[in-house]
């Protein structure tokens, strides 16, 4: 399992090295407050990533039957997203001296990367989707557990099954970490844009906000992603290799294997944005 966990996880991290290293180095440096910010939130940022490719790998090691290698992604990007969460939360007012009186209204959608969010929105809506329709095509194996294969009646007197499916003993437990995880995703954005700002430097505080939103972001698209991209090749595995299947069947797995390298793409997309440089451009430092 863990050999296989690293297959997947060794090219989204090399992809996205290679991602982080082509984008710009910071061309200024912030002002004293807001570099201390910046460098507590990457630190809960990087320390989530250290702990969550650790927990991932146990994960993929407790199951042999393939639910823990699942999980595995997800739990991964579970535990950025709770790094986010605890720097931003370590972000403290400035000195008395230091604040400024503001009257203003920040919203999520002021920081959030629209492009992405769009992804991650349309990839966490077809995740449900599958997720519901591999649950309803779910059979019991041979020892009953729930949604392990899919049965296909060919005849009154023959049947056929592959395995495994990723119906509800798969379907379940990963529906829960997801949802949990987006949830830590919405409360680490509500807490990007309601921490104190950090000094006068309203722009380069910004310029921090949407940074930390888009991390946030990030961290949902791998959690949303990776995990979609195992059910989508695992399902259309299984459609593909029942030999009396209906056309629809042929042409459903025909488009979930086609959905895999898209979605391994959105992934290493994510993971450069996770360990990319900050961009601090020079006119908001």
């Amino acid at each position: 399992m863990t050999a296989g966990l690293l297959l997947v996880l060794l090219p989204l991290l090399l992809l996205g090295v290679v991602a982080a290293g082509a984008r710009p180095r910071p061309a200024a440096s912030l002002p004293p407050r807001l570099a201390d910010v910046q460098r507590a939130t990457a630190r809960w940022r990087i320390g989530g990533l250290v702990v969550g490719v650790a927990l991932a790998i146990v994960s993929a090691q407790v199951d042999n039957l393939g639910r823990g290698l699942m999980l595995a992604g997800s739990l991964l990007a579970l535990c950025v997203l709770l790094g986010v969460v605890l720097g931003e939360l370590r972000v403290t007012a400035p000195p008395e001296g230091e604040r400024t009186a503001l009257l203003e209204v920040r919203r999520v959608g002021d920081y959030v990367p629209r492009r992405l969010a769009l992804v991650v929105l349309t990839a966490t809506a077809l995740l449900a989707a599958l997720l519901l329709m591999t649950a309803a095509w779910g059979s019991p194996d041979d020892l009953g557990r729930d949604g392990r294969w899919l049965l296909r009646q060919c005849s009154d007197m023959m049947s056929e099954s592959r395995g495994p499916w990723p119906g509800s003993f798969y379907s379940v437990p990963l529906a829960g970490v997801v949802g949990l995880g987006l949830l830590v995703a919405a409360g680490a954005l509500r807490q990007v844009v309601r921490r104190p700002r950090q000094g006068s430097d309203l722009a380069a505080d910004d310029v921090l906000r949407r940074r930390a939103a888009e991390t946030v972001t990030a961290a949902a698209g791998l959690l949303v992603v990776v995990p979609f991209a195992g059910v989508a090749a695992i399902a259309g595995l299984a459609l593909g290799g029942i030999s009396c299947a209906p056309a629809g069947w042929t042409l459903l797995s025909i488009a979930l294997l086609l959905l895999v390298p898209p979605l391994l793409g959105v992934a290493a997309w994510c993971v450069g944005l996770l360990v990319g440089r900050d961009r601090i451009p020079a006119a908001m430092a």
